[in-house]
């Protein structure tokens, strides 16, 4: 039992030299070290931490002796309460050692930024494309690796886009092709070249353009420049020979359909101006694939028809017909013409004239009409008159005539009316029924 008190003793003052070395680290020396940092004392601050680290490690050092006696003393304890206090104990000496631990990484882990920051700063202070690239030969796994490449890459970049120039950017895309800014530069070059090229406001230069930057966004801006430098000239001839010989250079170009249409009014418009058979008629031999060919057929027909409208009789219509069978006017000159051959007929109103026009004209669209009014003026008479005889008669002189049903019809009705009027014949009397009507009427007399 006294071997156990000393033992636990033991424990208890080597515990309070721990903290006692403990309470020698800084709270936190990775802060302490960034302040001289920000003062401008590096090396001072490196120097802080590296002590630091040191430290740390007796630290370390001391708390894993300790641990190890510790468990040596395990096999020595004899009761449960010693047993606890050295578990107790042991558990405080873990957590002390993560802690140490986790202070150590943190503090090595400055060291090493301290020390990638003392390799970087006199790189930095130089502030050259040339030294940051002397610094990522020696040092390419710093962690300001990154930080320098791309203030290289930025100074490298910097006195060609100041020039400004296409042959700088040139120039820079030729000598950097690893440097990020390659495609801004080729981005600028686009731009320097495009206003150079447009500034001289031609087609050709246009199409240098695409040819030379044909996926920049100057692209589009550039084709549409090309398509109306390309247009602008035969637009301002204003001929059909320009447009034509547009349409050949250039059949791609999105403008075609406005020189086609151009091109067509320019070909009709004297022959509209002029407006004769014959004008229309040259006009379609020379351009039958022009849209406006229609209307040139459709002219020709008005003043084909012209006169003969003007005219405005049977035989100038029939006459017109004869030569022009085609005509889109065909139609209602035939009809004019049929209107004024019956007119005549008509006016008269004479079965001779009606059958005069009807053997004359059996053609015309009248003819029907005519044989109708025919068979009216045939039938008048009869029906005025009104007789049974003279119904009879007609039926007899014209069978084919339409009113023929309209005769037996009447004559049916008279008939009916004949037979309703006369009252039927009266039978004799039997003896009997005599008697009773000689008495009835003696009694009525």
């Amino acid at each position: 039992m006294i071997t156990k008190r000393i033992s636990i003793c033991a424990l208890a003052v080597v515990m309070t030299a721990v903290l006692a070395l403990a309470g020698a680290v800084s709270a936190d020396p990775v802060a302490d070290a960034k302040k001289l940092q920000d003062a401008g004392d590096i090396r001072g601050a490196y120097s802080l931490l590296e002590k630091t680290s040191k430290d740390l490690q007796a630290e370390l050092k001391r708390n894993k002796s300790e641990l190890k006696s510790q468990i040596s003393a395990l096999s020595k304890v004899s009761s449960m309460e010693q047993m606890e206090e050295i578990k107790k104990r042991n558990g405080e000496l873990e957590a002390e050692r993560k802690s140490l631990n986790d202070q150590a990484e943190k503090v090595d882990t400055a060291m090493s930024q301290m020390a990638s920051l003392i390799q970087y700063q006199p790189h930095k202070e130089q502030d050259t494309a040339e030294g940051y690239g002397e610094f990522l030969g020696k040092y390419p796994d710093s962690p300001f690796a990154q930080e320098a490449t791309a203030r290289m890459y930025d100074l490298q970049f910097a006195p060609y886009r100041e020039q400004g120039t296409a042959a700088a950017y040139e120039e820079f895309i030729a000598g950097y092709p690893e440097n990020p800014h390659l495609q801004e530069a080729r981005d600028l070059l686009s731009e320097v070249t495009f206003n150079e090229y447009k500034a001289i406001g031609t087609a050709e230069a246009m199409q240098d353009f695409l040819i030379e930057f044909p996926d920049t966004k100057y692209a589009a801006e550039a084709q549409t420049l090309l398509v109306q430098l390309q247009y602008q000239p035969y637009k301002e001839e204003d001929t059909p020979e320009g447009y034509a010989e547009f349409l050949v250079t250039y059949p791609e170009n999105p403008s075609v359909a406005e020189a086609q249409t151009r091109m067509e009014e320019l070909q009709y418009e004297p022959f509209k101006e002029q407006d004769t058979i014959d004008g229309y008629m040259d006009f379609l031999a020379l351009y039958s694939d022009n849209p406006f060919a229609e209307e040139a057929s459709k002219r020709i027909g008005e003043l084909q028809y012209r006169p003969y409208k003007d005219q405005d009789t049977a035989s100038g219509y029939a006459e017109f017909l004869a030569r022009y069978p085609e005509s889109s006017f065909a139609d209602e000159a035939g009809t004019r013409m049929d209107d004024l051959q019956f007119e005549t007929y008509k006016d008269l109103n004479t079965i001779e004239g009606y059958e005069d026009f009807i053997v004359s004209y059996p053609g015309n669209r009248h003819v029907e009409e005519a044989s109708y009014l025919l068979e009216d003026l045939e039938y008048d008479p009869y029906k005025e008159s009104g007789t049974l005889e003279s119904l009879e008669e007609f039926i007899e002189n014209f069978p084919t005539n339409r009113h023929t049903e309209d005769a037996r019809r009447a004559i049916e009705e008279m008939k009916a009316a004949s037979e309703a009027a006369t009252p039927p014949a009266e039978d004799p009397p039997s003896p009997g029924e005599g008697q009773g009507s000689g008495s009835a009427g003696q009694e009525g007399g």
